[in-house]
């Protein structure tokens, strides 16, 4: 008789569990599943397909930080089959759960994208007052790729002093001055 009974307390137990789940979980009006986690210049990018249409209050989520915060979740339905969603910039090189339509998600959140460096040449300092060639005096790390032409004001330790200097992709023939060595793509004193 115990047996009995504890065979169908067992089989109770297991029926509403499933039953409070799916009440717990209400589905959106489709299907989700996430496809990409990539991170953008501003912070995390999900991407997930999805089957139906999704309203505007349905398009909202979360994010948990494993071990951390909880973030929003905040999503655009591109098209019939894909809803791309952001949240913070501190959100990234972790590992995380994503609640979306109803459904969760574990994943590893990328770190941002590494910034684009470049060397920095200047006249020899030490060669005063006839420079003879382009020296390295360190380097500018930023957001986006460079073009040429691109202009920044950057700090020479060198010298000791800011400076302008244009981005090229060799280093420029100097009229007054012969600098001798010709390098690629970086940022150059322009006045030469």
């Amino acid at each position: 008789m115990k047996k009995y009974l504890l065979t169908i307390l067992v089989s109770l137990s297991m029926l509403i569990i499933q039953v409070g789940t799916v009440a717990a979980a209400p589905v959106a009006s489709g299907t989700v599943m996430l496809v990409s986690v990539d991170h953008g210049l501003k912070g995390p990018i999900f991407t997930f397909t999805v089957s139906g249409h999704f309203s505007k209050k349905q398009l909202k989520g979360n994010v948990h930080v494993q071990g951390g915060s909880d973030y929003g979740l905040h999503c655009a339905q591109q098209d019939d089959t894909r809803v791309t969603c952001t949240t913070s910039d501190k959100v990234s090189g972790v590992n995380v759960s994503v609640t979306f339509g109803g459904s969760t998600f574990w994943t590893y959140v990328p770190g941002a994208p590494t910034p684009f460096c470049y060397d920095v040449y200047d006249w020899d300092f030490g060669a005063l007052p006839y420079p003879t060639s382009w020296v390295n005096y360190g380097t500018n790390c930023q957001k986006k790729p460079a073009h040429s032409g691109d202009i920044i004001t950057w700090y020479n330790p060198g010298w000791g002093a800011t400076f302008t200097y244009e981005f090229l992709s060799e280093s420029p023939a100097c009229v007054i001055l012969p600098l001798s060595n010709q390098l690629g793509d970086a940022y150059y004193y322009p006045n030469c």
